[in-house]
């Protein structure tokens, strides 16, 4: 009993001392679109279009490539498939 009633007694404190402006709140305002909404039009579908046949380049290569240089090739072609997902693909998916 004496344990539960201490414990209480500093969880109300603990409540009481945190200041009310330390509510969470959006970091963006409700006005504006976050960052992430925004498409870059200029150019957009052009470094897609771009990407996309790197990464066919690189499987193409792939294929034919001699053993030594296949993880040169296979790091090349991961770093552009993942490029391209988070631009073109919007989430990745």
């Amino acid at each position: 009993m004496l344990k539960s009633g201490i414990f209480a007694a500093l969880l109300i404190t603990a409540a009481l001392s945190v200041p009310l402006p330390a509510q969470a709140r959006p970091i963006v305002p409700g006005s504006q679109p976050a960052a992430s909404n925004i498409l870059p039009v200029q150019g957009y579908w052009e470094r897609c279009r771009y990407l996309r046949e790197r990464i066919r380049e690189a499987e193409e290569r792939l294929y034919y490539a001699q053993p030594w240089e296949r993880p040169r090739i296979e790091r090349r072609l991961f770093e552009r498939r993942e490029e391209f997902r988070a631009t073109c693909r919007r989430g990745g998916y």
